[in-house]
């Protein structure tokens, strides 16, 4: 396998989202911070760094806003994200040599990530920073982007805040979706790659025979063979195959290859990992497919608290849609509506929910409001009339009736 392959950071879905000014970028203090302590330098707690922190965050938006890779990546704190990809391994001369060649081609690695990014932003999605924190334990700052798309769905990327020769940049990233830190995921391709013999010393033969299988089964997946990705990692034996990053990448397999396969992996995730706050997303999602909308609620209203983002009252609607509870998904897509003012598909889920419940005197003010605010009549009209792919219009009742046609001719 290529050491130089880093690009099982996206192997889990990844929503990206456009920044909005009606999105916060306020100070927000958690106790649930992600990552890991280590012997990265501290930094203090403080209205300067406060500021230093808000700009880093807004320079890393703009980066991406404005499709530049160099500037994402002259924020990134090379150096202290290698070492944490290599921390704590025991290092003979082929482990040395190896590592050395690995840390060379890092940069180039990374570059799959702002890309993938803007691939995203550029295809309608969004990326936010909602906000910031400071982490007591580990004693240096934290940046909350959220990562959006109608087609994706949602994710969140946890920035961990270092300093070099005096200037804020970032180190690692706590990934929401697949539960682990982006330094681990990349300590795994670099443990993966290792020559066998260093496994074998490393780990034992027992042990190393199934972290190769999981490569092999990454492998698979990177060339987008997910059935037999699926297959060698239903091989894998001993601790391993309960391994949380393992049971993430295996569901994404099994999500292309069967409904029923990915089911049933994402109930060995819920079963195994039930109170996993990093495990929020997935589980949300395993649940609403199976119709457990409370056990979904609660969830999301948990990860609302983990994060402090009321984004996620999106999420919300869309699950009391589901169930037809139209009064409640009302109340959540009014909230977005109102409080996320650019985002049109707030606005979208509002007019629709308004007019199956028939309310179409409120579509037709709640239209007006949206000229109001600047959006081209002409547009909303086509939006409201316009078919699917299928032939389909869920705002058909709307459009035939008198309120709207009234409306329609002022």
């Amino acid at each position: 396998m290529n050491s130089l392959k880093l690009t099982i950071f996206f192997v889990i879905s990844l929503p990206y989202l456009l920044v909005s000014t009606a999105f916060s970028q306020n100070k927000y203090n958690t106790q649930s911070a992600k990552l890991s302590n280590n012997t990265i330098s501290k930094i203090a707690n403080s209205e300067a760094n406060d500021e230093k922190v808000l700009a880093l965050g807004n320079e890393l938006q703009n980066a991406i806003f404005e499709n530049s890779v160099e500037t994402y990546l002259n924020l990134l704190d090379y150096e202290s994200f290698g070492n944490l990809i290599t921390k704590d391994l025991e290092e003979d001369k082929d482990i040395k040599e190896f590592k050395t060649g690995f840390l060379k081609g890092l940069k180039q690695g990374m570059k799959s990530i702002p890309n993938k990014i803007m691939e995203e932003v550029n295809g309608a999605g969004y990326y936010d920073f909602v906000n910031y924190r400071y982490d007591e334990t580990n004693q240096t700052y934290y940046m909350l982007f959220r990562l959006y798309s109608s087609l994706t769905g949602i994710n969140y990327h946890d920035y961990r805040v270092s300093r070099l020769n005096g200037k804020f940049m970032f180190n690692d990233i706590y990934i929401y979706l697949s539960g682990e830190e982006l330094s681990k995921t990349f300590r795994r391709f670099f443990i993966y790659n290792l020559p066998k013999t260093s496994l074998f010393d490393l780990f034992g033969k027992d042990n190393t025979e199934e972290f190769i299988k999981m490569a092999n089964a990454i492998n698979y997946h990177n060339q987008g063979q997910f059935e037999k990705a699926l297959n060698m990692f239903n091989k894998i034996e001993g601790d391993l195959q309960y391994d949380k990053f393992l049971l993430v990448i295996k569901a994404v397999c099994a999500s292309n290859v069967n409904e029923e396969a990915y089911k049933k992996a994402m109930k060995t995730i819920a079963d195994k990992y039930p109170d996993d706050s990093s495990l929020y997303l997935s589980q949300i999602d395993y649940h609403l497919m199976n119709k457990n909308y409370e056990t979904a609620l609660s969830l999301i209203t948990r990860l609302e608290t983990d994060t402090g983002d009321d984004f996620l009252n999106l999420l919300k609607g869309n699950l009391e849609f589901d169930r037809a509870n139209y009064k409640k998904s009302l109340e959540y897509f009014k909230y977005i509506s109102d409080n996320y003012p650019d985002f049109f598909e707030g606005h979208s889920s509002y007019l629709t929910v308004l007019s199956i419940v028939g309310d179409y005197t409120k579509c037709v003010n709640f239209l007006s409001s949206l000229t109001a605010d600047g959006y081209s009549k002409t547009d909303l009209i086509e939006f409201v009339e316009e078919t699917d792919e299928n032939g389909e219009n869920n705002l058909l009742d709307l459009v035939n009736s008198e309120a709207y046609n009234k409306w329609k001719k002022i």
